[in-house]
């Protein structure tokens, strides 16, 4: 439900770095994930976009990653590119969140997410590595 609150809110993205992939999703853990993105539409809270970006599962969180974009709209750019350099330069990262931090890069072109989008570049994950090409073509 949408009347949760910050901490509640916050509190499932932690349980939830990242989320499960896609064949171990319930409809319940992917409609909660849905209220916190809604929650922070209407609630924006910085400590939320690292959150956010590496609760990122593999697959598509049954068509909902592709909504959380829209959330990172609401904050201040360079705090959502800070996170996104900071998720795509650690070569930790885990496969689900680079391809979707990856992509988010090209939405939030800059040219201090270079040196992470080469990482990405070099995956040997065929989408990642397409994802880092499209946004390194708008950077440069």
């Amino acid at each position: 439900d949408v009347n949760m609150t910050k901490d509640e809110a916050l509190q499932f993205l932690l349980e939830h770095q990242p989320m499960p992939s896609d064949q171990l999703l319930t409809q319940e853990l992917i409609n909660k994930y849905d209220d916190v993105r809604k929650y922070f539409l209407e609630n924006p809270a910085k400590e939320a976009i690292p959150l956010f970006m590496q609760s990122y599962g593999d697959g598509d969180g049954w068509g909902v990653y592709q909504l959380v974009e829209d959330v990172f709209y609401e904050y201040d750019i360079d705090d959502v590119v800070i996170s996104i350099s900071n998720i795509l330069e650690n070569p930790l990262t885990a496969k689900g969140v680079r391809y979707w931090v990856t992509q988010l890069a090209a939405s939030f072109p800059d040219k201090r997410l270079i040196n992470g989008l080469n990482i990405s570049l070099a995956s040997d994950d065929g989408d990642i590595h397409e994802a880092a090409v499209i946004a390194l073509d708008i950077i440069k």
